[in-house]
């Protein structure tokens, strides 16, 4: 049930001054969405909905209560009795297609847990759906580009570093950290897919659009989908990039994350742990020693911290979100495509999120 006035362009925005009124729909990750809500100036975390709390070893009346927000076990319910402007869906991808229509009926922003969907078309199917709600915007939880040192990054490519050109990353997710529905070719469908997605869209939004891709790897501790994989994906305007993703990585080590660029004046490195990436080093060819600059790490439930507080603040001023939709696409375009490339040996020219090539 929305809460929002509409703007002369049919965007909806809450009233002037009022927090925007929030809910999480699945509460796996999701749990960490809602305790940042609570924290983010400007939201009002409303509800919460799990449909197997249990399942999640989770009280829900005892954490709803905890945050001052109702509970419920049916998200539909949620979205249908509450006054609301916007909803969290951290539901897997098979799921959320219901949600979507009713978040969309009833005027409501969403925030979507990554991936966007299981393949290109489901993506696609998903993107018409998303479409039929000019007025609900779509924000994807692709939350490393919002991170502080990534932002930064991007601002000394467009100044003193200049254009990017080759470009190094890694983001290898512990083995055996990932939920069951993950696996399932219909609905996470891979690791690839759901985590390595991360890198994904940070390289576009650092490099531009992706045109080929070739990747070596394969399902290296014996399960049905690639488990670890090695990738060169070649950008429009030139720019290469080189990435290492899956679940070969070990717990102890905390999901270390490194991303290195060699641009057209100098280079720059980002490092950081629990996905995150937290220190900054570069210099330009001219400089004689690298400028140091670093962030506060968060703890690995924050990660979405900047994002949320992105879409928070663009809902409520009637801006677009980013990354959108045609973001979403791209990524599980990307690794459909490395899927692809593994059971051809060869490379493969990507089909934008417009479906042109």
């Amino acid at each position: 049930m929305a809460t929002s006035d509409a703007r002369s362009d049919g965007a909806c925005v809450p009233p002037s001054g009022r927090p925007l009124r929030c809910a999480v729909v699945g509460l796996g990750f999701g749990r960490c969405h809602a305790h940042e809500l609570v924290r983010l100036d400007g939201a009002d975390l409303v509800a919460v909905a799990e449909l197997d709390p249990a399942g999640q070893g989770l009280d829900l009346a005892g954490f709803s209560a905890s945050l001052g927000a109702c509970g419920y076990r049916d998200g539909l319910r949620l979205i249908a009795e509450e006054e609301l402007d916007a909803v969290v869906l951290a539901v897997p991808p098979r799921a959320r297609g219901k949600l979507i229509r009713a978040a969309g009926d009833a005027g409501l922003a969403l925030f979507l847990e990554k991936p966007f969907a299981a393949d290109r078309r489901h993506a696609e199917a998903l993107a018409r759906l998303c479409s039929e709600y000019p007025a609900s915007p779509v924000m994807l939880d692709f939350c490393l580009r919002h991170l502080p040192a990534v932002a930064r990054l991007r601002e000394l490519l467009a100044g003193p570093l200049g254009r990017p050109l080759v470009v190094n990353a890694d983001l290898m997710l512990p083995r055996d950290d990932s939920p069951g529905w993950v696996g399932d070719p219909a609905d996470g469908n891979g690791v690839v897919n759901e985590n390595t997605c991360h890198l994904f869209d940070t390289l576009g939004f650092l490099l531009g659009e992706p045109e080929t891709v070739h990747a070596e790897g394969g399902a290296y501790r014996g399960g049905r989908l690639e488990d670890g994989i090695a990738v060169a994906i070649g950008y429009a305007g030139g720019a290469a990039a080189v990435l290492t993703g899956g679940s070969l990585g070990v717990q102890a080590l905390r999901t270390p994350a490194a991303l290195t660029v060699h641009a057209e004046r100098g280079q720059a490195r980002l490092t950081g742990r629990d996905h995150m990436f937290t220190a900054l080093e570069w210099a330009t060819a001219e400089h004689t020693e690298a400028v140091r600059e670093s962030w506060e790490p968060l703890a690995r439930g924050r990660i979405a911290s900047a994002a949320l507080r992105h879409f928070v603040r663009s809902v409520s001023a009637g801006t677009a979100p980013e990354p959108g939709v045609r973001d979403g696409i791209r990524a599980v375009g990307l690794a459909m495509a490395v899927r692809t490339s593994l059971e051809t040996g060869g490379r493969v020219r990507l089909t934008r999120p417009d479906g042109t090539p």
